[in-house]
């Protein structure tokens, strides 16, 4: 259901039209079941120092899933859209002097799904720009970029056209090619009956070595 709602969503994002009985919440839609206002859909997110998040929330189409799973995505389920800690409003505070580390006391606090993240940066932290939406401010932090960035398989699989794909921020690199696209397979090895019979060597060729001078 996550995925599926994922997908309404992320075409809703895009403007792209589709046939729906009910249309996708236009402001921060849940990723459940993808109206907007609704109290049950609040949802609060506990990041652990190791093991996935504890997610708080009362939407009716919840369910549990494997966060780090979902986090990641694959080739059958692209969609990644999962409730997430924007780092903008709950900083991960640096370590104290003489320390490597600062201890992080699980906490939960107010979660963003992915696919609403630039909604809530563009209205929640207007001193920073976002791609193809507001070019004023500074450059969205690398790790807030990370989290809300879309991967091509994701907006492949939701048919956005790809006129309408998210605008990516200056620095990055291309995406990698999809993890579910095949490799060309070499052609197949001719059968050693039509293969040409090789001359018996008389002597041995001495090694040629060719060296090359980088300039």
């Amino acid at each position: 259901m996550r995925s599926h709602i994922g997908q309404h969503i992320l075409r809703a994002l895009s403007n792209t039209p589709e046939s729906l009985k009910e249309q996708v919440g236009k402001v921060l839609p849940c990723g459940f079941c993808g109206r907007s206002g609704l109290p049950e859909c609040a949802i609060r997110i506990k990041v652990l120092a190791s093991g996935p998040p504890s997610v708080e929330m009362k939407c009716i189409y919840h369910f549990v899933f494997k966060y780090k799973f979902a986090d990641k995505g694959s080739k059958h389920t692209p969609c990644r859209n999962v409730p997430i800690r924007c780092t903008l409003c709950h900083p991960v505070l640096p370590p104290e002097p003489g320390k490597s580390t600062r201890k992080i006391i699980p906490a939960f606090v107010d979660a963003v799904w992915r696919y609403n993240m630039v909604e809530h940066v563009l209205d929640q932290h207007a001193e920073y720009s976002v791609p193809g939406h507001r070019e004023a401010g500074a450059p969205l932090p690398a790790e807030v970029w990370g989290s809300m960035r879309l991967t091509d398989l994701e907006q492949i699989a939701a048919r956005i056209p790809k006129e309408r794909w998210q605008v990516g921020q200056e620095g990055d690199k291309e995406n990698a090619p999809a993890s579910g696209s095949r490799t060309r397979k070499r052609p197949a090895l001719e059968s050693a009956a039509s293969l040409p019979l090789k001359r018996p060597r008389t002597a041995v060729q001495p090694l040629q070595i060719s060296r090359t001078l980088i300039a």
